[in-house]
């Protein structure tokens, strides 16, 4: 099993291992410890703080009461060697009890005391922690949102990386973070961080509201290093950006899989160019980067001009999903990888603008008199998910015409672009609005959180609702399975979890071995499916397969060998009906007779191909 797979399962299993062979203390919050505040505050750093000086901490872990809150008084502080697990139960779902019942179910709380003291890490740990169904809100008890973030510094940068395991957390109303990093902030040499089922709500800043990140290395760091990354089953809504790293820092092994974005004022990763290994799958981003570019920005070779714009002859923008891919000889900081190292795949995704952000482009009060002035290459227009010089970058040939960089693709044919129309969308479509013109004209600044009311008041279940009405997307993801996070389709999740693992070795294959790429050929919409013979035949080591599909439908082309085992998954996916061609690439496959198998509904054609080496 390649090492990825062996990471995700090993990080999985840890927490619950680890958790079997705990001590557990059970904390009174706010409520349950009873008394006048602030004699109640601060009741989770005293038991933390008892674990430690009674040398337990790693054999501990601390059990939250729901609905409930821990008023912090003091940072967590966790040193060297010191780990800790904060779990609470899991909490109910509508309609699984009564609706008091579910709403004493909700997620507890961890908040700040609104005292005048320090209030800059909620966890400061220079070892591991753990969380569980804790609902992590940045702000005080009153209300007010506090500059601050969970953060993970370097324990033992040579032998021991610093991890977190988050599963079923809410991280709420997180602002700039410290040190201008977010919700999580890492100062790490390595640091490994598994997030699973988590959400972060409304992660933009009092004064900066387009800074908000889930995670970041602090501003203008330099050599700190993302080990892994892994969001899975995740919702993002209204930040800056999923993922932050700056000039002088590089992440391996991140990864974006079932996630659901909405709203990010900027790129969803920024990288600064610097992707080395990563998958975005299965994942939907809806009005991603929304402030946009201008004609005035990418128009700059004189005498460009407006309409060469709009005929594509400026020099593109980088793309709203990732900022920037570098080639690796012009980095600015030494990287022990080339570009021959890299490994990109981008599939089964919605990358989409909702109607009324598509309309706001020219619609806004500002944008009108920018029309009216017969100035509209000042108007921002919505980014693509990737600028053509990342698209060719990653389709680079040789002068054959040979694919360059084998482990770099993006499979176009499972990229959506319409607005999937989420059920209650977790946004104030007004201050949002609002929020965006004055970026673009004004700099000021409004609020544009979605009912923060809710996260204060711990409203369970949380307002929104992010499952959505279009019906195609709710079978497009790998396995016929809806796309974005599965938390929104509840019943989808136990038989997704049951082939979680085919599913990661799909994307690990087309990682390691390139999915070699599958595109829609055009013409008539094919009354039947058809499965053509490859060219050429023989071939090495790559072969070109054409097939059809009449119906909008769940899809595999995959390869055997002569024993009838499985070598190669071609394409697994939803595909809507058309006509496409799949290039395959058998680097690293014996010479010899293979098969190559279409299969759709009850649909099955099988061909043979040789391999020559």
């Amino acid at each position: 099993m390649k090492r990825l797979l062996l990471f995700l399962f090993v990080t999985l299993c840890w927490s619950s291992m680890l958790y079997a062979q705990k001590d557990t203390v059970a904390v009174k919050g706010y409520y349950e410890s009873g008394g006048v505040a602030p004699d109640n505050y601060g009741t989770l750093n005293v038991a933390i703080e008892k674990a430690i000086a009674d040398g337990k901490i790693n054999n501990t872990v601390f059990k939250l009461t729901p609905y409930d809150i821990y008023v912090l008084t003091r940072s967590i502080y966790m040193d060297k060697g010191q780990n800790l697990e904060i779990v609470a139960p899991k909490p109910l779902r509508a309609g699984e009890a009564d609706a008091e019942t579910v709403q004493k179910s909700a997620p507890p709380q961890i908040v700040w005391t609104e005292e005048a003291i320090t209030r800059t890490y909620i966890i400061q740990s220079y070892g591991d922690v753990v969380m569980k169904n804790v609902w992590v809100r940045y702000a005080d008890i009153l209300g007010n949102k506090v500059s601050s973030s969970i953060t993970f510094e370097n324990q033992d940068p040579a032998n021991d990386p610093e991890e977190g395991h988050f599963d079923g957390c809410i991280f709420d109303y997180a602002g700039i973070g410290a040190e201008a990093a977010g919700a999580f902030c890492i100062k790490a040499d390595h640091f490994e961080g598994t997030f699973t089922n988590c959400y972060w709500r409304n992660n933009s800043d009092n004064h900066f509201r387009y800074y908000g990140r889930a995670i970041s290395f602090p501003y203008q760091s330099s050599g700190w290093h993302y080990d892994k990354l892994l969001f899975e089953n995740c919702t993002f809504t209204n930040l800056g950006r999923i993922v932050m790293e700056e000039g002088n820092e590089y992440g391996d092994n991140i990864h974006i899989n079932h996630c659901t974005m909405l709203n990010s004022l900027e790129w969803v990763v920024q990288t600064q160019g610097l992707v080395r290994n990563t998958s975005i799958t299965n994942s939907i981003f809806v009005n991603p980067n929304m402030l946009g570019y201008r004609a005035l920005d990418v128009c700059t070779i004189p005498p460009q001009t407006y309409n060469d714009f709009l005929n594509g002859l400026c020099d593109p923008p980088g793309g709203g999903l990732l900022n920037g891919i570098t080639p690796v000889d012009s980095l600015t900081i030494e990287v022990p990888f080339t570009d021959y190292d890299r490994k990109i795949f981008i599939g089964n995704n919605v990358y989409a603008f909702t109607d009324y952000m598509k309309a706001w482009y020219e619609g806004c009060g500002w944008c009108k008199e920018q029309i009216r002035q017969r100035r509209r290459e000042e108007l921002y227009h919505p980014p693509p998910m990737l600028g053509e010089d990342e698209k060719a970058f990653i389709d680079s040939t040789d002068a054959q015409g040979n694919k360059v960089f084998k482990t770099m693709n993006v499979d176009w044919s499972t990229i959506y672009d319409a607005d999937p129309k989420f059920i209650e969308e977790a946004t104030n479509q007004d201050t949002f609005l609002l929020f965006v013109e004055y970026k673009w004209s004004t700099a000021a600044d409004v609020d544009w959180s979605y009912r923060p009311d809710a996260g204060f008041n711990q409203t369970w279940p949380l307002p929104e609702n992010m499952a959505y009405n279009n019906i195609a997307y709710q079978t497009a993801a790998m396995g016929g399975f809806p796309l974005g996070d599965l938390n929104w389709y509840p019943d989808k999740l136990t038989p997704w979890k049951a082939q979680r693992d085919k599913e990661w070795e799909t994307i690990n294959n087309w990682l390691n071995n390139g999915i070699t790429g599958v595109k829609e050929r055009g013409g008539v919409v094919p009354g039947d499916y058809s499965l053509a013979q490859n060219y050429p035949n023989p071939f090495n080591p790559t072969t070109q397969i054409e097939y059809s599909v009449p119906r909008h439908g769940h899809v595999s082309l995959k390869v055997y060998n002569s024993f009838g085992q499985e070598v190669a998954t071609i394409f697994d996916g939803v595909q809507k009906a058309g006509n496409y061609v799949a290039t395959f690439d058998a680097t690293g496959l014996a010479s010899g007779v293979y098969l190559y198998r279409l299969q759709s509904e009850n649909v099955s054609i099988i061909k043979k191909f040789v391999l020559a080496k």
